[in-house]
This record gives structure tokens, C-alpha cells and sequence, in this order.
């Protein structure tokens, strides 16, 4: 069972090149006068969901110091979890909205990027909800 967690976590590392791809799109029409706003924005924030719903499959055995500050603190943790839930219901929310209530192809596309990143990010709430969980029933 080792084995197949290892070998997760190493298949997490492939979400910095997607990432670093995604932050490309946003900054693309910034130095591109050909480039569509919209467009590409919609791929960096699907390539931005893809890359958070592969930070889920980390060992979070290992963890940052950051990580150990948020998640072995359960005030500070259930904070964070909430305002991390409310601002990811809100993005998918917002996506939902956005795709049913324009005609424009564009905006549907964007709404789509919404969609996606939230839920990528739905990922990292539950392994940080897990990795909560899991350090409180070792503490007893």
C-alpha cells in the first residue's frame, strides 16, 4: 500500500508544470495584442482547477510547516475550512449562474473555467479536512 501512496505523490508533482501553464494564460493577453481576454482566461482557470485537484493526491503525511500551523490548530482549522468552503461554493455558484444565464459563448466558456477550478479545489478542502481529522484522533 506504500508503494501505490508514493507513487501518488509523485504524480502530484505534475500539477507545477499545469500551474505554471495556467498562471502563462493569465498573464498571455497582457503581452499579446492578438490574444482573446476571455479565452484565456477560461484556460488558465481550467488548467488552475486540473492542477489543485492534482495537489489532492500528495502524501499529506508530509507536511509544510505552514500546513502543521493551519491544520494541527482546530480553531484555526475550522476557519480556514470554513471560509475555504464558502469561497469555493461561491465560485462554483457564480459558474453555475454565469453559464445559464448568458447567451454569449464566451461567458459560457469562462463560467466553465469557474466551474472547474472550483471543484478542483474542493480537493484540497477535503485533504486538509482528512489531514484535520486524522492529527486530532492521534492526539487523544
Amino acid at each position: 500500500m506504500e508503494k501505490v501512496i508514493k507513487v501518488f505523490h509523485y504524480f502530484s508533482y505534475i500539477k507545477y508544470p499545469i500551474l505554471i501553464i495556467g498562471i502563462y494564460y493569465f498573464y498571455k493577453p497582457f503581452f499579446s495584442e492578438n490574444s482573446n481576454l476571455l479565452e484565456n482566461y477560461n484556460y488558465g482557470l481550467i488548467l488552475l482547477g486540473l492542477g489543485m485537484g492534482l495537489d489532492s493526491l500528495k502524501d499529506y503525511g508530509k507536511l509544510t510547516w505552514l500546513d502543521k500551523k493551519v491544520y494541527h490548530k482546530p480553531k484555526i482549522a475550522k476557519y480556514y475550512f470554513s471560509v475555504l468552503g464558502l469561497v469555493i461554493l461561491s465560485i462554483i455558484i457564480s459558474g453555475i449562474i454565469g453559464y445559464f444565464s448568458t447567451e454569449q459563448n464566451a461567458l459560457k466558456e469562462l463560467s466553465i473555467g469557474f466551474i472547474i477550478f472550483g471543484i478542483g479545489t474542493i480537493g484540497i478542502l477535503k485533504a486538509g479536512i482528512q489531514v484535520t481529522k486524522d492529527f486530532m484522533e492521534t492526539e487523544k
